[in-house]
């Protein structure tokens, strides 16, 4: 009773406006109403086959069912190609063609990647009834392509013509590696009989056949014209003299090997222990090898890039560059699985939790990706303090991790253990001040944190309660750190004194469990969204509820407070976004950029971060200020035209009047003018045929399309034959013969224009009827 009665002083004696009061002066001239994604980290490859550019710039791969172009630069896909009904099996590419390889349809496509072109310039069957498993690229002049088949046929196409030049049998089983040498015009493939076969292409013949191998062969090289080098999953190199076609030197390397690239006349390898070594075959040995990194990762794929360089591929789809030295360039993230949490991290640096046991740190402008390791197994939460300086982390590996940072990454420097469950969710104390984190758990404790500033390795729990009756989903800290919220699956949000960890009150109210909560940043308020699909507005006071907002068709999983609480921000399972006006309850916009459910929210700086289960991470830049400016200009660019049309229309300019008209899309001031220029007795109708002739194409769709409209109504029939009449009449007949879209506007036009024809036919026959009549019944002349 004493602590809640601190509790209830502590309210009383701060400056509680209460939400009614919130944000005086504020209008609604400075709510944030509409936003674009300024950038986007999207998924780019999922495994298989990848493949980089000639000019270095670009890379091909595949991403589930789709072929990517992915600029090496950026990181971002410039351009998609496929369908969810054909998957693509391989890709190759040149500087401007790429070419995918098909499952269903057996095709090979070939796209122009660096236009907007967006179905296939050329297509061709590749093989009979079996698919292709393997494609390769001439070295010269990039326009030969071969392809290997299942059914081991190997055939060689000119790209250019788009014709088979040579058709190559003998491999038995699946073609797995397909090879051009550099400056013969020689091929070398494998497939599932383990041997090497080199083809002339001169002679359409084979040359010989390399046996060494007792394993499948995954990488060929050249480090002469006349010496090759050969890996395999048998754990060996092999350099092969091609004039002589025999093994010079076999070099055991001890580890499955997937890949091999040359560097200044070395060969590296990678493999399954995840190291990328040098070997020089004049002294027989590794002459380096790269430092083991933090977590084991197997390569699955390595290519050399630029002049020393080199780019290798590992089983998680990471794309890394690293220089001769091996040390780390860039690393682009090809797949980043569910995005469940994102946080404010250093400077430009978003940190994003993924379903994995790595933090990601992301460059919000480049891209550019950070990989931490530390956990054991999937990571639920992450948070930072204010500065970023400070990141601590949840996992299911039951620890929490803290993290300083140190240059441009973090740095672990104490684990924390004591839950007995996966820890759900982490919150760092927000006043620069105090050091103190709070974790939640599975196992349905709630634990406070007393972090050393001086040695972080020391910090403790300072005490632990039972906070909920079923698993704890969310966590926060105020503002000014003396309260802590959590959110559980038993539809209740608890508030706790963070000194003392005392339950202060339970907000009831929702009917499904809560997914976040979060505390005002401009009064003692509380925002809690659920599975119910609704956000309530909590008043610490009373713990009551002020608002409900409603407008999310699905589970509410995250919201943010923003513009200084005057606005919220939440996203649904769905995958959609909505912003809220905090005082009215009412939706400003909504947000469609995720195909899933979206997760993670982050607002910082004026910009909007979204992650979803779909891999995606926006960025969201606020653009309210740019459509309020642009609305401003077209209303006073409307305005002008529209009193320069009166201005016309008053000096009887109606040429130019009923051009304006149409450029402005004004139906029935055009009408008005029509009707005008029509009634004239003498050159109306000549008038509006020489107006007519002058039209534009996209004017002259615009005025069919308005005569269509006018047909439809008795009143306007006269005006619209008669504008119908100078299209037809005029120099612009030949040009509408050959418009595409005048089909369905003849169609609409008939069916009214008869019944127009025979209301008049029939109004003819009337009148002769009354005339005839009249003519009866006058006296004769006496």
């Amino acid at each position: 009773l004493s602590y809640y009665n601190e509790y209830k002083s502590y309210l009383s004696s701060s400056n509680n406006l209460g939400i009614s009061t919130l944000f005086i002066g504020m209008t609604e001239d400075h709510l944030k109403k509409s936003f674009e994604i300024r950038k986007k980290l999207q998924p780019f490859y999922t495994g298989g086959s990848l493949c980089i550019s000639p000019d270095n710039k670009y890379l091909f791969c595949i991403c589930e069912t789709y072929a990517k172009v992915v600029s090496i630069l950026t990181g971002e896909a410039i351009r998609t190609f496929g369908n969810e009904e054909d998957t693509i099996i391989t890709v190759a590419g040149n500087n401007c063609i790429l070419f995918t390889a098909h499952r269903a349809s057996h095709l090979i496509n070939q796209w122009d990647y660096l236009n907007e072109r967006c179905d296939p310039i050329r297509s061709y069957k590749a093989h009979d009834h079996v698919p292709v498993a393997s494609f390769a690229l001439d070295n010269q002049s990039h326009t030969l392509l071969a392809s290997g088949s299942t059914s081991g046929i190997i055939r060689v196409w000119d790209t250019e013509n788009g014709y088979c030049t040579h058709q190559f049998k003998g491999s038995r089983g699946v073609v797995t590696l397909l090879v051009f040498h550099p400056k013969r015009l020689h091929l070398f493939s494998s497939s599932d009989d383990l041997q090497i076969r080199v083809w002339s292409l001169e002679e359409s013949s084979l040359l010989m056949t390399l046996n060494s191998h007792v394993s499948p062969v995954t990488g060929i090289v050249f480090l002469r014209d006349d010496t090759m080098v050969s890996a395999g999953r048998d754990k060996v190199l092999n350099q092969w003299d091609l004039d002589e076609g025999r093994v010079k030197v076999t070099l055991p390397v001890f580890e499955t090997l997937e890949g091999l690239a040359v560097i200044n006349d070395l060969v590296v390898t990678c493999g399954d222990k995840g190291i990328l070594r040098k070997w020089d075959f004049k002294k027989q040995s590794c002459v380096g090898e790269q430092e083991p990194l933090p977590l084991k990762r197997e390569y699955v794929q390595i290519m050399n890039f630029e002049q020393s360089k080199m780019i290798a591929v590992t089983f998680d789809q990471n794309v890394m560059i690293f220089d001769n030295n091996f040390k780390l360039e860039k690393n682009l993230i090809g797949f980043n699985d569910e995005i469940i949490d994102v946080k404010r991290g250093f400077g430009d640096h978003v940190v994003m939790a993924t379903n994995s046991e790595q933090i990601r740190l992301v460059h919000k402008d480049t891209l550019a990706t950070t990989i931490l390791t530390g956990h054991t197994s999937t990571i639920l939460a992450v948070d930072t303090t204010c500065d970023g300086e400070i990141l601590a982390s949840a996992s299911k590996d039951h620890t929490l991790r803290v993290w300083v940072r140190a240059g441009n990454t973090y740095e672990e420097v104490a684990t924390c253990t004591g839950h007995t469950a996966a820890v759900t969710g982490v919150a760092l104390a927000r006043l620069p001040q105090n050091s103190f984190m709070v974790s939640i758990s599975s196992d349905l404790t709630l634990k406070m944190w007393q972090l050393n500033q001086k040695k972080m390795s020391k910090s403790r729990c300072v005490y632990t309660v039972k906070a909920h009756e079923k698993d704890l989903n969310c966590v926060a800290v105020s503002p000014n750190d003396k309260y802590i919220g959590t959110g559980s699956l038993d539809k209740t949000a608890k508030i706790w004194l963070s000194d003392k960890g005392v339950l202060c009150g339970v907000l009831r109210g929702h009917r499904r469990g809560i997914w976040s909560i979060r505390f005002s940043p401009a009064d003692q308020c509380v925002l809690t969204c659920s599975g119910d699909a609704l956000l309530k507005l909590w008043k610490l006071s009373d713990f009551s509820c002020i608002r409900t907002y409603e407008g999310h068709s699905a589970s509410v999983l995250n919201a943010q407070f923003m513009s200084g609480g005057r606005q919220v921000v939440s996203s649904c399972s769905d995958g959609l976004i909505k912003v809220w006006d905090t005082v009215s309850a009412e939706a400003i916009t909504t947000l469609d950029g995720h195909t899933d459910k979206c997760w993670a929210i982050l607002v910082q700086e004026g910009e909007v971060v979204s992650g979803a289960a779909d891999s995606l991470l926006n960025f969201w830049r606020d653009t309210t200020a740019e459509v309020q400016e642009k609305e401003i200009e077209e209303e006073r660019v409307s305005s002008e035209n529209q009193q320069n049309l009166r201005n016309l229309v008053h000096k009887e300019e109606y040429g130019a009047a009923f051009r304006l008209s149409l450029a402005l899309e004004m139906p029935y001031r055009c009408l008005t003018i029509a009707e005008k220029l029509l009634g004239r007795p003498n050159a109306g109708a000549s008038e509006l045929g020489m107006i007519c002739d002058e039209l534009d194409q996209t004017e002259l769709e615009t005025l069919l399309s308005y005569i269509s409209t006018w047909n439809t109504n008795s009143k306007h029939t006269v005006v619209a034959q008669g504008v119908l009449h100078s299209l037809i009449s005029g120099a612009q007949f030949s040009r509408l013969s050959q418009y595409p879209k005048l089909r369905p506007h003849l169609e609409a036009l008939l069916p009214y224009t008869e019944r127009h024809f025979e209301r008049l036919t029939q109004l003819h026959k009337m009148s002769t009827f009354i005339q005839y009549t009249w003519e009866q019944m006058k006296l004769s002349e006496l």
